[in-house]
């Protein structure tokens, strides 16, 4: 009952299928019995759709279906036709194909990105698309550089891409020499970027080129390219006729000289001139690097045996320590330090020290500096050699000439009065000797070597009692003295004057032999001590020379050690005591790593005792 296009076609519907595709606001009913139904409502010019594509069959009508009998979704070249690849084109057929102004069927039906070749050849136009052509207007068959465009002698790249459009073997040149970068191809460049150079005749890697990079000054030698020194052979001295001077021209043809000069013109080209520079000397016979002609200074005065000395006149001749001195000359061929000892004490003439400081026994809290000495303190004094304080004066007692009463005190030396306290008595001397012509044992207030009757150690002349050992301060015209005179002194007996004479005679002289015995016992208790301190000096001298000693010969023993070891002198530092595996060959490295695990793997007592 319903015609709302007026087209004579009711608005209801009986397939229950149109639903699906049916807008709902087309007008019209569902119903069984519905009968001549307009599949389109709303358009007066279609009403029935074939194939089912809801595309009117009605040719007249501006939305007709182009394939009325086949089922299609096309809609931009022709509506309701087949479209494989749903890009709205339709596949091309029979009647309607595929055109170049893109107003024809689908020219690529199976790519939904394409669907018009402007040009005819193969590559679509739509530059968003698979494959697009980069010469939409123009047709052409290149694949590589671009799609689409004109390749004049088909190696896939285009024209206006290759530097070599006529020549299929050739595209590419990098270096733009006008040399095709295919090695395959025609006329190939070798150095494809390396515009100088382009051909390599003898394949050594070097251009044919000479002005040009890595330029083969050889170019038909495979061993040669190079010619530093332009005097016609190759710096490769293993190559065919090579240089043995590379960097010095010359015109040697002798094999072991091959284009070397003769620097010096003695008539010795510089290889085979052990001195090249020395018109002198060609020769070094023995390789000490002084040459064999004797007949000038200069000459090797050992030319058969090796050797390094140089001093006295003497030229390569052996020279154990190196010091410059011929061993024949060296007064201490082993000891590079020394060579001469003028005056035959067997201590040499180069003396040299370093400053040690040590506690000083004799005075607690307080150190003394000592020289420890190499070589001779007094070259020219066959008796002296040390000088430990290093106050000029030599430490051997044994001497006649220049004797250190004092080996240990910088500022003491003589000792005239014997006494064991020196003569120098000038500010910061140590202790010096308030008379030193007359021996004494004197130490208080700072008055040493004075004479000390009483050896309380007050000098007799400071001291109120210098009879009394009991008295050391005071006055002489106040202090009590218990004895007050030399009890050794020889007493009158005549009895004159003196009370406690009278009195039994052999009381007095029982008294008398007591004092004088007590005055003996001072007095060799003085003495003794003198003696004493002066052989406690001479012990702890003798002690600090024999430890000055043993360290200098263990520290020239250390320097051997090391000037060895500067040598690569293995056997002769493990000689010395050297313990470095350094030299050894792996096998005896090995087999010492052996030794010594083993022997750490014994177990000591104490390890037995713990189990």
């Amino acid at each position: 009952w319903a015609d709302s296009d007026g087209d004579g076609y009711g608005d209801n519907y009986e397939n229950t299928s149109w639903d699906t595709y049916r807008p709902s606001t087309w007008p019209g009913l569902l119903l069984s019995a519905a009968n001549e139904p307009d599949v389109f409502p709303l358009d007066r010019t279609q009403h029935m759709d074939s194939d089912g594509d809801w595309v009117g069959d009605n040719a007249q009508s501006d939305r007709a279906d182009a394939c009325p009998n086949e089922w299609g979704d096309s809609q931009f070249d022709r509506l309701g036709c087949p479209d494989t690849d749903s890009d709205g084109y339709s596949n091309p057929s029979a009647n309607w194909p595929s055109t170049t102004d893109c107003f024809g069927a689908d020219a690529f039906p199976d790519d939904p990105t394409q669907w018009c070749d402007e040009d005819n050849d193969g590559f679509g136009s739509n530059p968003d698309g698979n494959q697009p052509d980069d010469c939409p207007n123009n047709a052409g068959t290149s694949t590589v550089d671009r799609r689409g465009c004109v390749d004049r002698d088909g190696d896939g790249y285009s024209n206006a891409g290759d530097p070599f459009p006529d020549d299929p073997t050739q595209w590419s040149d990098r270096d733009g020499d006008n040399r095709g970068d295919n090695a395959s191809g025609n006329n190939p460049d070798v150095f494809p970027d390396d515009t100088s150079q382009w051909k390599d005749s003898d394949g050594d890697g070097y251009g044919d080129n000479p002005g040009g990079n890595n330029g083969d000054a050889f170019p038909s030698d495979p061993t040669q390219w190079s010619d530093e020194d332009s005097d016609g052979y190759g710096d490769n001295t293993d190559g065919t006729r090579g240089d043995v001077c590379p960097l010095e021209y010359g015109e040697s043809q002798e094999p072991l000289s091959r284009g070397c000069p003769d620097s010096d013109l003695d008539g010795v080209t510089d290889p085979l001139d052990a001195f090249p520079d020395d018109p002198f000397q060609w020769e070094d016979s023995d390789g000490d690097g002084y040459g064999d002609n004797t007949k000038v200074p200069n000459g090797d005065d050992c030319v058969d045996v090796f050797g390094k000395s140089f001093e006295e006149g003497r030229q390569g001749c052996p020279d154990a320590d190196l010091d410059g001195y011929a061993d024949v000359d060296d007064v201490f061929p082993d000891d590079f330090e020394q060579w001469s000892d003028f005056d035959g004490d067997g201590y040499g003439d180069n003396y040299y020290w370093e400053n040690i400081t040590e506690a000083d026994t004799d005075n607690v809290g307080m150190f003394i500096t000592l020289r420890q000495q190499r070589g001779d303190a007094f070259p020219e004094i066959a008796s002296q050699w040390s000088d430990m304080d290093g106050d000029g004066w030599g430490d051997n007692q044994n001497s006649s000439n220049r004797v250190d009463n004092f080996p240990l005190r910088a500022t003491q030396w003589n000792d005239f009065d014997g006494d064991g306290f020196g003569d120098n008595a000038v500010s910061g001397a140590y202790q010096p000797d308030a008379c030193p012509k007359e021996p004494g044992t004197s130490t208080a207030n700072d008055e040493f070597g004075c004479p000390d009757s009483d050896s309380d150690g007050v000098a007799d002349a400071a001291d109120p009692c210098p009879w009394d050992p009991d008295v050391s301060q005071g006055s002489r015209s106040t202090a009590v003295c218990s004895i007050t005179s030399d009890p050794n002194a020889k007493s009158d007996d005549d009895g004159g004057g003196l009370s406690f004479l009278s009195g039994d005679t052999g009381t007095l002289q029982l008294m008398g032999g007591v004092i004088i015995f007590l005055l003996a016992l001072i007095v060799v208790a003085q003495f003794a001590r003198a003696a004493g301190k002066r052989k406690a000096m001479a012990a702890k001298r003798d002690d600090q020379l024999a430890q000055a000693s043993l360290a200098e010969e263990e520290e020239r023993r250390q320097a051997w050690i090391q000037h060895y070891l500067a040598e690569g002198n293995y056997a002769e530092a493990r000689a010395l005591g050297w313990e470095g595996t350094e030299g050894l060959p792996e096998w005896k490295q090995y087999e010492m790593q052996q030794q010594a695990a083993q022997e750490a793997a014994i177990p000591t007592m104490m390890d037995l005792e713990k189990l």
